[in-house]
């Protein structure tokens, strides 16, 4: 709801706006979905190609379709983030179906161009969790452990490490992977929880600090 400008002091019109309904719970949980089962692989859990799948459509496909519904309702921090994302998983998934398929040349370096994808979503990430921090506490976290994770598995697929549940980097990351996804099923519910009763019940947190003018 909003009050129209321009009117006589003695007027005042409420003006309904009707917006589309907040996908971020979606794309919250679309994510942690996708960022748990994956991390399971790579922790050494769960079987190779549970997570493709799962990449192409829930956290690719479900997180770019959040994205764009979140531009419908200008927001700016969560259209972005979840377009990216969706991105993200679509590309990561079919890589991995190219590597599947054998449509990579034999003496392609697959742990080094993982490496470097990774590295330019890590730039992405670092400016994000930046952004966050004008945002709430829970956001911080998400974006925090997911930095971390990336930084691990970044190291790992430089180094060539294989994914075999050892003690490794690739296992680090994946142990921290499954934390981020539970602060963003925690993040999910929490906003579709206080988006149904209208008011904060599940802990968000407010921005750490604020640059907005007064």
């Amino acid at each position: 709801m909003g009050i129209e400008d321009g009117l006589p002091d003695d007027v005042r019109v409420v003006v309904e706006k009707s917006l589309p309904a907040d996908a971020s719970a979606f794309g919250l949980g679309a994510f942690a979905g996708t960022m748990f089962i994956l991390s399971s692989y790579l922790a050494g859990w769960a079987p190779d190609v549970t997570w493709v799948t799962v990449a192409l459509f829930y956290g690719g496909l479900g997180q770019f379709v959040a994205g764009m519904w979140q531009y419908k309702r200008n927001c700016v921090f969560s259209s972005t983030s979840f377009s990216t994302y969706g991105c993200f998983w679509l590309s990561l998934g079919l890589f991995y179906c190219f590597k599947l398929w054998g449509w990579l040349p034999a003496d392609y370096d697959v742990s080094g161009a993982e490496a470097w994808f990774l590295v330019a979503f890590l730039l992405f990430n670092t400016y994000m969790l930046a952004a966050a921090f004008t945002l709430s506490v829970v956001n911080v976290v998400v974006f925090g452990l997911y930095e971390l994770t990336l930084v691990l598995l970044i190291i790992g697929d430089f180094k060539g490490q294989p994914v075999d549940g050892g003690a490794s980097w690739i296992t680090a990351g994946g142990y921290v992977g499954v934390f981020t996804s539970v602060s963003a099923w925690y993040a999910s519910f929490a906003v579709l929880f206080n988006g149904m009763v209208n008011r904060e019940i599940m802990y968000l947190g407010k921005p750490l600090f604020s640059l907005k003018q007064e």
